[in-house]
């Protein structure tokens, strides 16, 4: 059964997020909320719980390789090319101790009384929210399969990588679906890259997650798109995602699809898009 490699320093895995950063992405929701400030939070909350999981006594293993595309206007971007090193996958470690900022949060703790009580913590930032221009995702999946092309070559026994892809809308550049076939196609040893997608959208619509057939989608151009470019997810993180959401029906033959949840299920998407098996030493 493939999916069950050991992720370890000599044979690490491989996240990818590319993140839509159109002018889109800035407007404000019903819920006071913006796509662009929602995500990049769950972004940075998702590398910074990366951290901890690979956090040792004796410091950060790199058992994750992290990069993070965004797009917008007319180009793809490297959003931690302020983290040192060449390459658009960074290692962990090097994501633990450059992050773009620390802001001051306050965070609800509970007090050992019964009650709770506010606390402010220091939350790093390494993806900031940002919102203008076109839709040029075609540009962004081409750099993500030039990008794993080489990760797969270079690591044929490991985990296979995993792309997480964070939309509103549909592309300004062409149509994406050929792009992320290819992406699906590059492999290692272990199984075939996940091409997760997450639409987001400010409808009252009920959000739809894991679908397996386009007629559970609404009769959006852009749903049908996405659902497309979604993999198939193999049984071992179908058995995840039916952990991480007990009152949904996941069935077998679910795509990596996830249409405009709210912001807890939209992270705890993206969380069985990171779930670390098999994590090792």
């Amino acid at each position: 059964m493939s999916y069950q490699a050991e992720i370890s320093r000599r044979n690490p895995t491989a996240i990818l997020f590319l993140i839509d950063q159109s002018a889109s992405m800035g407007r404000v929701c019903p819920d006071g909320l913006t796509p662009a400030h929602v995500l990049s939070d769950a972004v940075n909350r998702l590398i910074g719980e990366a951290v901890l999981k690979c956090s040792k006594d004796d410091g950060v293993r790199d058992y994750f390789f992290v990069g993070v595309i965004t797009y917008s206007g007319q180009e793809a971007s490297d959003a931690l090319s302020h983290v040192p090193g060449d390459d658009l996958l960074k290692p962990i470690s090097l994501l633990a101790d450059h992050p773009l900022r620390l802001e001051e949060r306050t965070k609800l703790v509970v007090d050992g009384a019964g009650g709770v009580i506010e606390r402010k913590i220091k939350f790093p930032v390494w993806v900031a929210p940002a919102a203008a221009g076109e839709t040029p995702m075609c540009h962004a999946f081409r750099l993500a399969y030039q990008t794993m092309g080489l990760w797969v070559l270079d690591h044929p026994t490991s985990f296979p990588p995993t792309v997480i892809h964070v939309t509103d809308g549909e592309p300004t550049d062409g149509d994406p679906r050929e792009l992320a076939l290819m992406l699906q196609q590059l492999a290692t040893d272990d199984g075939n890259l996940l091409l997760y997608n997450l639409h987001v959208r400010c409808d009252v619509e009920a959000g739809i997650l894991f679908p397996a057939t386009l007629d559970e989608l609404p009769d959006h151009q852009s749903a049908q798109l996405l659902f497309e470019m979604s993999s198939r997810l193999p049984e071992l993180i179908v058995q995840a995602a039916r952990a991480e959401f007990p009152d949904r029906t996941i069935v077998d033959g679910a795509r990596a699809y996830g249409y405009n949840a709210p912001l807890v299920e939209a992270i705890k998407f993206l969380n069985v898009g990171t779930l670390p098996f098999n994590l090792g030493r």
